[in-house]
């Protein structure tokens, strides 16, 4: 509670009622905003008195049925998300959800590693946490009594976040030289239809930055021909849409690939496949074999973009918009890859497709 004087005469009145900040302005003396100020502090101690069994009772176990019913069971990794929220009311389930602060969370999440769960397992334990807590201090704020995030304080480690390995110039030449080779079945010239959708999909990651999600769910209305970019579409970002760079040579080879008759997306679910989640670990990994690169994983395609754009001058919180980091902390570790901040993003993903062709030609020259 607060009195401000705005000018003679007139007083303003602040108080937090209902986790909010609330105000009020009052005409006369001071003394008369000492009296009004007296009964806000009354009205919002008996509000609070009155409702304070329903807060206290509000227990976690009561939440996490709330969630899955209003949230978790609407998700496509329903049964996944259930299990996680079972793991929650196991350890915490009998708390009251205003005792579940950032050090209770913290604990929890600490013992999912402890229990032998993987670094990426915990961090989606995490994410549902994260998003249950989230709701609770906000759209049903009243009768949990809470009106922060206490998972806020929580620093998470992903399983990403701590990985530099990224492509050299000579690995990325020959990884375009063996995905063109692996596109033709063994001494024809007749299409290997699953490596050259492979092909296609590492030339889309690598260029443009994309996750492997984002690659899968890419339309072809999606791709912007005339302005050079592609439209990503980030499903768990409530449908926002950033853009990546859609260079000529990519645009080429888009142009080129074959569209699924009915299928508006470029790369539909294989004939057979159950669920909506696309893999393409061995196929990959037979690539990375046959271009002897070790120690490298899809996902550092991603990595090897953000990390040639910042060689190549790149600006860092262009970086962020391109990857769709919703925190700049989470680019700032290709900050020191940065000398200048003058490239754009094109030219990053271009100098990568002249490499490319720089060691299909030498190939060429040999075997002729």
């Amino acid at each position: 509670m607060s009195i401000h004087k705005i000018r003679d005469g007139l007083w303003k009145v602040r108080w937090r009622e209902g986790g909010r900040n609330r105000s009020t302005s009052v005409h006369g003396s001071h003394e008369l905003a000492k009296k009004v100020e007296r009964k806000k502090m009354s009205v919002r101690d008996e509000n609070r008195h009155l409702d304070v069994k329903r807060e206290v009772n509000f227990r976690m176990s009561t939440l996490i049925d709330r969630y899955s019913k209003e949230y978790g069971s609407k998700k496509k990794s329903t049964d996944r998300e259930a299990s996680i929220l079972e793991r929650i009311r196991m350890e915490l389930g009998n708390h009251f959800v205003r005792e579940v602060d950032g050090s209770a969370i913290q604990g929890w999440y600490e013992g999912l590693t402890e229990d032998g769960l993987s670094v990426g397992t915990a961090v989606r334990h995490f994410n549902v946490m994260h998003h249950m807590m989230e709701k609770a201090c906000t759209i049903w704020s009243k009768e949990t009594g809470i009106d922060r995030n206490p998972a806020d304080q929580i620093e998470v480690k992903r399983p990403d976040d701590q990985r530099e390995r990224y492509l050299s110039a000579e690995e990325i030449a020959t990884l375009k030289t063996c995905l063109d080779q692996k596109m033709y079945r063994a001494g024809t010239r007749d299409i290997n239809r699953t490596f050259y959708r492979l092909r296609m999909i590492v030339l889309i990651a690598l260029t443009t930055g994309m996750r492997i999600g984002e690659v899968f769910g890419l339309t072809w209305s999606d791709l912007r021909y005339n302005e050079g970019l592609v439209a990503v579409r980030a499903k768990l970002k409530g449908g926002k849409i950033r853009y990546a760079p859609l260079t000529p040579e990519l645009a080429t080879e888009l142009r080129k690939y074959p569209a699924v008759l009915g299928e508006e997306r470029l790369f539909p679910p294989k004939r057979g496949a159950t669920g909506e989640r696309q893999r393409v670990e061995g196929s990959f990994e037979t690539i990375l074999e046959l271009a002897g690169i070790q120690n490298f994983r899809f996902h550092d395609l991603r990595h090897t973009f953000a990390s040639w754009y910042m060689m190549n001058g790149g600006d860092l919180y262009e970086l962020a918009k391109i990857l769709g980091h919703s925190n700049i902390r989470m680019t700032e570790r290709y900050a020191k890859l940065g000398k200048t901040h003058i490239a754009r993003t094109g030219d990053t993903a271009q100098r990568m497709w002249k490499l490319m062709a720089k060691e299909e030609q030498q190939q060429r020259a040999t075997t002729g």
